[in-house]
């Protein structure tokens, strides 16, 4: 009911004024006054102020010949005399139905915002998921929580990983999204490489990846507080229709229905923040194990001379203000000592990383930015060689990436496994705002399905092998030419 209604309740009540009565001096039938009433309905604005004016004139005679003006002061918080009376009421039925009317023109404005959209044609539903569901959440200038229960791998499969990575939001946007096990371990390592790809393509974007198993069938976007989207697909997994809502209440409901399908023991990785993935021990324990695989796309943090170890200490130090991570630094140094001279250290740098850190000596050491000097990149090299020869266990493998079409730009994430344990980590994290530091994978079918993709990228024909031996013979080669150029690089700054 409108207030203009509950005002126009309360004076019938007050003086049992009867409708047929009321209808007989304003000259509309009973139902109308009965819908003013009762059913959200109002006066046409045109007749309005003779209908209130007919109505007060009405109310005020009864409520004088009752003698009931005390009564009605109480019930409308106001001191009024008998003379003022009639005006008093039509200023209170004036007031009501313009604050009615404002209502009324608020809420249809709302209903019109929140009209739900029904996509049934291809080329809308492309341009929707493709062009304005990423621009609508960068629109919104909040942090977001999104559920999806599609299949993100099917959808990056389907859909180019390029296509919207350039667009970065300004705040953090949390996706828990589902997956779908029986495409991500494929013995074509499509769905694992198309994966990697989305989440390096969407890299400003933190991910909670969950087996689908349980929520295939929901079919379901939610963006809390602003937007969900049910979708029905076709026999190929590909979207049909969707219905996207945008009336907050149900957007609401639809996100508590389907949260609880995000079960905590079917979370494969998380997005992990940089006390999370500390409070435990997690990265120190995670070179307690004997066979390494790293797959590095900023520089070469590993094989540092020893020269280097207190400079990166004291940028934690003294430039990051953070005594922590010195101390993880300083933890690292004595935990590698023993790692480098007799553990399986296989070491997976991109060509294209390999010469920038020739050119400007950036590493990332645990959560210290820090750039190498170019005597520090020299005394690097000739650590790594001293190293390789007395431990025949590490291997280097140099990827190609201009060989890797369309994909070699989405190469941003490094990986660390220990073949038990796996973790990701974000370079860019370290210099914006936005994305996650790490992924840390909690399935042990994923930490191996990735271990078997790495070893099968030896034989790759984008990919050259080095052990001591050809590292020597290359270095022995081209090793004075690498030298000029970080020589060359210092006359850059």
């Amino acid at each position: 009911m409108n207030a203009y209604g509950t005002v126009l309740k309360q004076l019938i009540q007050l003086t049992g004024s009867k409708l047929s009565t009321i209808s007989d001096v304003i000259g509309y039938d009973v139902s109308y006054i009965s819908k003013w009433c009762n059913k959200s309905m109002l006066p046409a604005a045109k007749m309005a102020p003779e209908i209130n004016r007919s109505m007060a004139s009405l109310f005020a005679q009864e409520i004088l010949s009752q003698e009931n003006i005390k009564d009605f002061e109480k019930a409308f918080s106001m001191e009024v005399s008998s003379d003022d009376l009639e005006n008093a009421v039509y200023h209170l039925l004036k007031e009501n139905y313009s604050n009615s009317c404002n209502e009324a023109s608020t809420e249809l404005k709302q209903q019109t915002t929140y009209k739900p959209r029904i996509l049934t044609l291809a080329n809308d539903i492309y341009n929707f998921f493709n062009h304005e569901l990423p621009q609508m959440l960068l629109d919104y200038n909040e942090s977001l929580d999104v559920l999806c229960t599609l299949d993100v791998c099917r959808f990056a499969l389907d859909s180019p990983s390029n296509a919207y990575s350039h667009l970065t939001p300004k705040h953090p946007v949390n996706v828990k999204i589902g997956v779908d096990t029986t495409l991500l371990y494929d013995d074509n390592n499509q769905g694992l490489e198309a994966l990697y790809y989305f989440i390096n393509a969407h890299k400003a974007i933190n991910f909670d990846f969950y087996d689908n198993t349980l929520m295939r069938t929901l079919n379901t976007i939610v963006v809390k507080d602003h937007v969900a989207i049910l979708c029905a697909l076709d026999q190929y997994n590909r979207v049909n229709v969707a219905s996207v809502i945008f009336d907050p209440e149900k957007v609401n409901q639809i996100y508590v229905r389907t949260l609880p399908s995000f079960r905590t023991p079917d979370l494969l990785a998380h997005a992990t923040e940089q006390l999370e993935f500390y409070q435990h021990g997690y990265r120190t324990d995670f070179y307690t194990k004997d066979n390494f695989q790293f797959l590095l796309t900023l520089g070469f943090e590993y094989l540092l001379p020893q020269e280097c170890w207190d400079k990166i200490i004291q940028t934690a130090r003294e430039r990051d203000k953070d005594e922590f991570m010195a101390l993880i630094v300083a933890q690292l140094q004595i935990t590698w000592e023993e790692i480098f001279e007799k553990n399986t250290l296989d070491f997976y740098v991109l060509k294209s990383s390999l010469m920038k850190y020739i050119d400007d000596g950036e590493i990332i050491f645990a959560d210290v930015v820090y750039h190498m000097t170019p005597e520090e990149r020299k005394l690097h090299i000739e650590n790594v060689l001293a190293l390789a020869k007395g431990n025949p266990n590490i291997h280097f493998y140099v990827i190609d990436d201009e060989q890797l079409v369309n994909t070699q730009h989405l190469i941003h994430f490094a990986i660390f496994n220990n073949r038990k344990k796996l973790f990701l980590k974000n370079p860019e994290r370290y210099h914006t705002d936005v994305g996650p530091y790490f992924y840390s994978v909690l399935s042990d079918t994923l930490v191996q399905k990735i271990s078997a993709y790495l070893d099968s990228i030896r034989t790759a024909d984008y990919c050259i092998h080095y052990d001591a031996e050809s590292l020597q013979a290359f270095y022995d080669k081209y090793g004075s030419l690498v030298y000029r150029m970080i020589d060359l690089s210092a006359f850059k700054k």
